[in-house]
């Protein structure tokens, strides 16, 4: 896990009460994130360059109520989970893209294969958010932004970097911005030998390594003086080494390929501007000694938004059209769903905002269904701020949950959800910030693998809980941060979901050695977890570090330590983690 990121994190959440630093995720369109009623993390650009980890999800891992499952080291399959809800709640977008896997036995985002190099910004939104993002969006939504050009000019980045498991990688990006247009490209490689992806000490010793090649191309460009036309691409090309149940096996390289690709058209209007757009995934996989070997998902949608104001009133309103295919051997479906949506937000006074969402889904299998969310945030004070929220969400049965011939059902329904949140953050003199939100989240008919297929657990599941967080100063140069989740996670039989940690408690300090050199240290506890697959998950503590050099304003050297008490712990049964190790590199831009 890379935990040693959550100090920046934490500082990038306390820029999010800066004025105009805005969130794209909570609304149908961007708001200043000290105005919206609804959670959201940001993680800026410094704390993912500065993360002890190359995976984007140990980055993520560190936030309150985000936790993380994975099947061994890089490339491998990973899952984040928000408030307990694993990944099929949890839609992922890259620059605007869906990137969900329509052919993964749950739709859903696995993250083991994503790497920090070339990301700019990410905001985790949580919550039942399906009036705005449509079907599974349940526990939340992850929306990733790459890199863009900020200053005007050609410029150029790059990165190397060497450590343990004979790793390396290399990360090259060009952004270019001028009065007309924008570019930015970021190519990266990474290689590993790894670690065994199942449990060494069951007695797997092979190494089980990671290829992959990354690439990310966006781009905007003026036409007039009220049309933009822009496009964005990312595309994985991976090769990774896996340990079908929990034992070694050397010939289980799964290869895989991932297609992302928007075009968009922004027009503005004389009292309405209007998006239209067009999206494509396509995410392909082998897996020769699994029980199926091909995989292929498709997804293509088709959007229409419309913004105009309204007095105090901000409105949004739209339509899309969205097909979604898989095939698994020669097992194949289709989903279709017809959207159309709508959003007020609207300033009671200074210190009041509220938003009301509501969006109608007509899906091909499962018919019409009706999702809303109402927002509210009250600015009590200057230093004090409360957000409290309320939404609806659904989601539909994945095409392999419905179609697969061993493991399908085709009697799942819808399952269907209500999240409620309240929060509040308050600012002291010394700067210091102490924030708190209670969440409750409730699903019907959840959809479980039981008795060798999936199948609905009839009645209510529940998620519910506690975030807390804060970061105070303890000197000029030095800060000590912290946050704790409680997280109380139940199917309707009353049986607590695998994989949720009741307790996830982090504990950091972070200081500036020198004018040039600086350092942080960060502890997390994970207590409480389910037995998983029949066994006992025992509670773990990992302790990680990392420390920076400026070479010059242009160049930086870096150190990562990770697992440094060389911990031996599991996040998913049978699956291993590193041991101990360190990591050295070097970046610049120019």
């Amino acid at each position: 896990m890379a935990l040693a990121t959550l100090p920046r994190v934490a500082l990038a959440q306390d820029d999010a009460f800066d004025l105009g630093t805005i969130t794209v995720s909570a609304s149908q369109t961007p708001v200043e994130t000290k105005r919206t009623g609804t959670v959201v993390e940001v993680v800026g650009q410094e704390a993912i360059e500065n993360s002890t980890s190359i995976r984007v999800s140990d980055t993520l891992d560190t936030l309150p109520g985000i936790s993380l499952s994975g099947n061994g080291g890089l490339g491998t399959s990973s899952v984040l989970r928000i408030r307990g809800l694993s990944g099929k709640y949890v839609p992922v977008y890259i620059d605007g893209i869906d990137m969900t896997d329509p052919a993964s036995t749950q739709t859903q985002y696995s993250f083991g294969a994503l790497t920090t190099a070339g990301i700019g910004s990410i905001e985790v939104l949580k919550g039942s958010q399906s009036a705005i993002y449509g079907s599974e969006a349940i526990g939340g939504v992850i929306n990733i932004s790459t890199l863009r050009a900020t200053e005007m000019g050609t410029h150029y980045r790059y990165s190397v970097e060497a450590g343990s498991y004979d790793t390396y990688a290399a990360t090259f990006g060009v952004t270019t911005k001028s009065e007309q247009g924008e570019l930015a490209f970021t190519l990266a490689h990474v290689d590993t030998n790894g670690f065994s992806a199942a449990e060494e000490d069951a007695g797997n010793p092979e190494a089980d390594g990671y290829t992959g090649i990354t690439l990310f191309l966006t781009g905007a460009y003026h036409a007039t003086e009220t049309v933009k036309l822009g496009f964005a691409l990312n595309y994985l090309d991976s090769e990774t080494d896996q340990d079908g149940f929990r034992v070694d096996n050397l010939t289980a390289v799964e290869l895989a390929t991932r297609l992302g690709a928007r075009v968009f058209a922004e027009i503005e209007g004389g009292t309405v501007d209007h998006t239209l757009s067009l999206a494509y995934s396509k995410t392909e996989r082998e897996y020769p000694v699994g029980f199926n070997r091909y995989f292929t998902g498709e997804r293509t949608e088709v959007g229409y938004k419309g913004v105009t104001q309204v007095g105090a009133v901000d409105l949004a309103f739209g339509a899309s059209y969205t097909e979604e295919e898989f095939a698994v051997d020669t097992i194949n479906g289709t989903y279709r769903t017809t959207s159309i949506f709508g959003e007020a937000q609207y300033a009671a006074s200074e210190n009041v905002d509220l938003s009301f969402a509501l969006r109608h889904d007509d899906h091909s299998t499962f018919g019409g269904f009706t999702t809303g969310r109402l927002a509210a945030n009250w600015r009590i004070t200057g230093d004090t701020t409360l957000r409290a929220s309320i939404g609806t969400g659904f989601r539909a049965p994945s095409l392999y949950e419905l179609f697969h011939p061993v493991y399908g059902n085709p009697t799942l329904e819808q399952e269907e959800s209500r999240s409620a949140e309240i929060g509040v953050e308050h600012r002291f003199a010394n700067d210091a910030l102490v924030k708190a939100t209670v969440f409750y989240t409730e699903i019907d008919n959840l959809i479980e693998f039981s008795g060798g297929g999936y199948n609905q657990v009839p009645g209510t599941s529940t998620t519910e809980g506690l975030e807390l967080s804060g970061r105070v100063a303890l000197g000029a140069t030095t800060d000590l941060f912290g946050s704790y989740t409680y997280t109380d996670a139940k199917d309707a039989t009353g049986n607590q979901l695998i994989r949720v940690p009741k307790h996830d408690f982090v504990l950091g300090v972070e200081a500036d050695l020198t004018d040039k050199l600086s350092g942080q240290l960060v502890l997390n506890h994970v207590a409480g977890r389910a037995d998983d697959g029949g066994t006992a998950m025992p509670d773990y503590t990992v302790v990680n570090a990392s420390m920076s050099y400026d070479f010059s304003e242009t160049t930086q050297g870096y150190v990562r330590l990770e697992n440094l008490t060389n911990e031996e712990y599991q996040t998913s049964f049978g699956y291993g983690t590193s041991d101990r190790a360190i990591y050295f590199g070097v970046r610049a831009s120019f």
